[in-house]
């Protein structure tokens, strides 16, 4: 099996998941921990994504998207609004370890490539001073 086929049924389970808790109201410490632990393997599984830039975008979209919801439900007294909010929650509580994980990936990628470039750099300098 590849890990692409893994990431996309675990991404999947967890929005199933996040959809589950946010509409039947089965909301929990537990509930939520097994959320956020999901969003962790997700993240650490999509490491090997090919389109990890878009899988990024689209996902901090998304989880600013659950916040609005969360926030528009809150100032609301609407009771539809309210599904939303109890939604919007989980969904964000699954999203939000995913984006951090990868966002932190991307972070730690990014200053190797800094370090790599400037360690070249001062051995060229280094190089042309002698």
């Amino acid at each position: 099996m590849k890990w692409e086929t893994v990431a996309e049924f675990s991404f999947l389970f967890g929005v199933l998941i996040a959809i589950w808790v946010g509409t039947t109201g089965v909301a929990s410490d537990n509930t939520y921990s097994l959320l956020m632990v999901l969003g962790i393997i997700v993240g650490l599984v999509n490491i090997f994504d090919t389109h990890l830039e878009r899988f990024i975008r689209a996902l901090t979209t998304m989880l600013i998207c659950t916040i609005a919801f969360y926030v528009i439900a809150t100032i609301s007294a609407n009771p539809m609004l309210m599904f939303f909010e109890k939604l919007s929650t989980a969904v964000a509580l699954f999203i939000a370890p995913v984006v951090f994980v990868l966002s932190a990936i991307d972070v730690y990628e990014i200053a190797m490539e800094y370090g790599n470039r400037k360690a070249k750099a001062e051995r060229a300098s280094a190089k042309r001073r002698r």
